[in-house]
């Protein structure tokens, strides 16, 4: 009898656990994800690729990686969005500079050539870092991204829905204050935040948020059926924030 008791709450366990598995990877999929890709090779005067190197990224104690192809190729897939700092073991050793990737709602970080043993002048006191840049130009069709450097330099940046409309002419703001894309109507506008998705556009201070993407047209498919747009904000990470406060120690020591 006890025996049959015991059984019946390891069952009870193991389901908890099998359901809180499906919660988590379903709140991935419909959070904000991009992904990471980059070839390495195995130094700056060679072209011989770094093949079936280990590369990832982590975020806590979860980790998103992929192995690289035959050309030294990797693509690492469905990675939540914000800053990471990228790993690579191959040959049983490690990078030995700092690259940093950030990853935005529905992008593709192409981080480029990658030399796993890069000849860079030391100077001592400092750290060898590849810093992300966002582009200055967007090449997918319908889509605007506002950068965390451009949100700090707007004059309206205290007012989110007149930060997004400034920077989009086919975002209107009507006389009850719903946002409108092309004419549609302000129920019609899906907005999500860090993946969680919202009835309205939310007022988040300004210094908080790291990136903001909105979809006028050609709205990816997981958005579902919304004819009215999508807007994405991602807040800062953890690396963002650290990063500027070792941005800011490094030019204190220039000066």
């Amino acid at each position: 009898m006890l025996s049959w008791y015991i059984n019946i709450e390891m069952m009870k366990t193991i389901m908890k656990v099998i359901a809180a598995m499906f919660f988590v990877n379903f709140a991935v999929a419909q959070g904000a994800v991009g992904d990471i890709q980059g070839q390495i090779f195995e130094d700056p005067d060679t072209e011989k690729p770094a093949i079936f190197a280990k590369v990832w990224v982590e975020r806590g104690a979860t980790k998103f990686g992929a192995d690289t192809d035959e050309n030294g190729r990797f693509k690492i897939n469905s990675i939540p969005t914000g800053m990471y700092v990228l790993k690579v073991n191959y040959l049983s050793d490690t990078i030995s500079q700092t690259i940093y990737a950030k990853v935005v709602a529905d992008g593709i970080e192409n981080l480029g050539r990658i030399n796993f043993k890069d000849k860079v002048m030391e100077i001592e006191g400092f750290d060898k870092i590849g810093y992300y840049q966002d582009p200055l130009i967007s090449f997918d069709f319908g889509q605007e991204r506002i950068n965390s450097l451009d949100i700090a330099q707007s004059a309206v940046r205290s007012d989110m829905k007149a930060l997004i409309s400034s920077r989009n002419s086919d975002i209107k703001i009507d006389d009850n204050g719903q946002m409108m894309i092309r004419g549609s109507r302000g129920n019609n506008l899906v907005s999500y935040i860090d993946g969680v998705k919202m009835d309205e556009v939310k007022s988040i201070p300004s210094a908080a948020i790291g990136a903001i993407t909105i979809y006028s047209s050609a709205i990816p498919a997981k958005y579902g059926d919304t004819t009215g747009g999508v807007i994405i904000i991602e807040t800062k990470s953890y690396y963002d924030l650290w990063r500027a406060a070792k941005i800011k120690r490094s030019a204190e020591k220039l000066k």
